[in-house]
């Protein structure tokens, strides 16, 4: 099932229209920014990881004080670093838009948060090799764990594991990527 760049886009902003208005009459929603970094490869031999930036907006809707669903909308570099011989060296840069629809969070205690669920991504640009080698769309899992510094400063890991083969080529290349990231919630 292939879904457009549109569909994700009106999805997102539908959700971020309804959380910012229903924010203004509760505590129960919030809505922030976010930035940080990857580190990812790709699960094929002769890769090393590759360290680029991501950023995003988020929402996050609290069901309760120990449970809460967050999305997340976000600009992120993945790829991989290899070696071709003793000397030429290899970047693959893919630039995505990663959509979080649905992750789950739970609050084993007022600080500490973990988080899984899914996630989309399209890809809108490749580097080091052609865009039309890759797929447009990728998708999997992640789990995380985030640490609440304020009521509105957070610092977050995450581990995103794509499950679909990245490439055209059928080589069963999929994403991995470790994410570090602080979040400020308005």
């Amino acid at each position: 099932m292939i879904i457009s760049m549109r569909t994700i886009f009106a999805v997102v902003l539908m959700m971020t229209l309804s959380y910012v208005s229903n924010a203004q009459s509760n505590d129960l929603f919030t809505f922030g920014i976010k930035a940080g970094a990857n580190r990812s490869t790709i699960n094929i031999s002769g890769t090393r990881p590759k360290i680029a930036p991501n950023f995003g907006l988020f929402t996050q809707y609290k069901a309760s004080e120990t449970i809460a669903v967050r999305s997340e909308l976000s600009y992120s570099i993945l790829g991989a670093r290899s070696k071709k011989n003793a000397t030429e060296k290899t970047k693959l840069k893919l630039n995505y838009i990663q959509v979080f629809p649905a992750l789950l969070r739970v609050y084993p205690t007022k600080k500490i948060g973990l988080e899984v669920g899914p996630y989309g991504g399209y890809l809108l640009s490749a580097k080091g090799a052609s865009k039309s080698d890759y797929r447009k769309i990728d998708y999997g899992g992640t789990v995380g764990l985030a640490y609440h510094i304020s009521d509105n400063l957070e610092i977050g890991a995450r581990y995103v594991l794509g499950i679909r083969d990245i490439t055209n080529a059928n080589s069963d290349a999929k994403n991995r990527a470790l994410q570090l990231a602080l979040s400020y919630s308005f």
